[in-house]
């Protein structure tokens, strides 16, 4: 769920605390000797191995593709180990020859945490089961090759150091391969926040995500002026491992706030805009969410809730269901039945004082004909959607008993199709009452209201049919019909949808293809054909024309 406004200002608030801290302790170190300096220095790195843990544990816990998830714990794993590797140069080694090889070591981090940026940016928007294109193995190629950071000592082509030195320490030249690096980092860093800002799917916000690309200019203002050495920059802020650790995720966590990389949050507010009465509480009916129209209930009136409807007042009731950890609590508006109620006795008081008793009598009997009609018509459609009503009902009571934020992610998906057919099955049903012929495009509409559906499961779909074609609403129905049949079958590994319509002198033909392992062959007998090729099945369906025969 969304964390609370003052908790991400509270987390803000500690990481600053930190890294003050942090500070503090380094210039504290850089005026004292001794055991007080290996003090702080050793505090100061375990403050930020914290720090860059705690990071990492946040992303697990916030992303939700599988693959993007891996990445940025690896950066924030990479961060760690960068950490590690510089505290045991400064403290724990001696020897120059150990000193320098650790040193070649950073080059490690530097060289793979934007380069797994670059990872991450393509995972984006993919489904759970992505798995990135075979090409991008060959990047590990220009990454692995600029590792021969790791052998300076054998070429000296990313430092070099004076000939004459009897020890090489901290007395060499930048060669050129040092700016090869540099120059791949810079590259990948660019590359995976420009491919977040394609990807972006939030609409005319991009002037807000900006905001990442202010960490990496302060990288590349760091870098140059750490080439260059300038005095003043070693003195506040020398520690190069900790900044381009501290940008590098602030980086990443700007694109998560920006929302560039999609995190599992939002549900709270989601659920707060909702246009239903209710609230969620805990196992002791203490509310945790409510929804902005909600009513404030006390815990007495909650736990009668429990025996069955609860009447707040004379037009709402109250009804409560159990969940996992706690209760669901909502609000039924019951003021059209009171208002129908109070009618019905205001009429039995006027019928028996008046004359007008057999014009009441038609009046209520005129409704009551109504209703009976409306009753029909809901009959039709329970029994025309029975089994996508049992199947609904099914992934409701697995939705409620899941935890797994993934999991209840496909249900609510697959949920949402189901329910888009049950709903838009019954407009035909209802317009057939009204007349025997529909236009081509409320088909459209129908399709298109489950393909919205469908797409929130990451399955590619596509839609041609042509508009002002006038067909019977019963065939319109069975184009319908099949395509969720084949739906619902081929739910679990439904991977595209495509249905097209091409209209003839006397005719209209469908072709619908579904890319799925999943037998459809059972579904033969609702089209014209069926046929299966490399992984897609194929059906065809023609219809005639409103008066004109097939």
């Amino acid at each position: 769920m969304e964390q609370p406004k003052w908790k991400n200002h509270r987390a803000v608030l500690w990481v600053a605390l930190v890294v003050l801290v942090a500070t503090v302790l380094r210039q504290i170190g850089a005026r004292v000797d001794g055991l007080l300096d290996s003090f702080c220095n050793v505090l100061r790195s375990v403050l930020y191995i914290g720090l860059f843990a705690a990071w990492g544990i946040s992303v697990r816990r916030r992303i939700v593709q599988p693959q993007e998830r891996r990445y940025l714990t690896a950066i924030a794993g990479l961060m760690v180990f960068w950490i590690t590797v510089r505290t045991m140069r400064y403290l724990l080694v001696v020897d120059p020859w150990v000193l320098r090889h650790l040193w070649y070591l950073y080059y490690f981090p530097m060289l793979f945490i934007p380069f797994l940026g670059v990872f991450a940016a393509l995972s984006l928007g993919k489904p759970e089961h992505f798995r990135l294109p075979q090409w991008t193995a060959l990047l590990y190629i220009p990454a692995a090759a600029l590792l021969l950071v790791l052998t300076n000592d054998l070429h000296q082509l990313v430092f070099a150091f004076p000939a004459d030195a009897v020890v090489w320490e901290n007395d060499y030249q930048y060669a050129i391969g040092y700016f090869f690096v540099v120059g791949w980092q810079v590259l990948c860093a660019l590359t995976a926040l420009v491919t977040m800002l394609i990807k972006c799917r939030v609409p005319n916000s991009r002037r807000f995500f900006l905001l990442p690309f202010v960490p990496v200019l302060l990288a590349l203002l760091y870098g140059g002026l750490y080439i260059f050495r300038v005095p003043w920059l070693r003195a506040v802020a020398g520690d190069v491992t900790v900044v381009f650790c501290l940008l590098f995720a602030a980086v990443l966590e700007s694109c998560i706030q920006c929302g560039l990389i999609q995190t599992n949050t939002g549900y709270g507010k989601l659920f707060e805009i909702g246009t239903i009465g209710a609230q969620i509480t805990d196992g002791a009916y203490h509310t945790r969410y409510a929804s902005s129209n909600g009513m404030a209930l006390s815990q007495d009136v909650m736990r009668t809730a429990e025996q069955g409807s609860v009447s707040i007042d004379k037009d709402t009731l109250l009804k409560s269901s159990r969940i996992s950890g706690g209760y669901v609590l909502w609000q039924e508006d019951i003021a059209d039945m009171t208002a129908l109620l109070e009618r019905l006795e205001e009429n039995r008081k006027t019928i028996a004082d008046s004359n007008s008793l057999a014009e009441e009598n038609y009046r209520t009997q005129a409704k009551i004909n109504t209703l009976r009609e409306k009753n029909r018509l809901y009959d039709q459609l329970q029994k025309q959607t029975a089994s996508q009503i049992d199947l609904l009902d099914g992934l409701l009571n697995q939705y409620e008993a899941e935890t797994d934020p993934e999991i209840t992610r496909s249900l609510l998906a697959k949920i949402g199709v189901i329910g888009a057919y049950i709903k838009r099955r019954g407009n035909l049903i209802f317009i057939e009452e009204k007349a025997a012929v529909t236009d081509t495009a409320e088909l459209s509409a129908c399709l298109e209201e489950s393909f919205t559906c469908l797409q929130f499961m990451d399955v590619e779909c596509a839609l041609a049919i042509p508009a002002g074609q006038t067909i019977p609403v019963r065939d319109a129905a069975r184009v319908y019909d099949l395509f969720e049949a084949a739906m619902e079958a081929a739910l679990e590994d439904l991977r595209s949808v495509w249905l097209k319509g091409r209209a003839l002198e006397h005719a209209v033909i469908f072709y619908m293809e579904v890319e799925s392992e999943t037998d459809l062959s059972p579904l033969a007998g609702l089209a014209d054909s069926c046929v299966w090729e490399d992984g897609v099945w194929r059906f065809t369906l023609r219809v005639g024309k409103a008066g004109e025969a097939v």
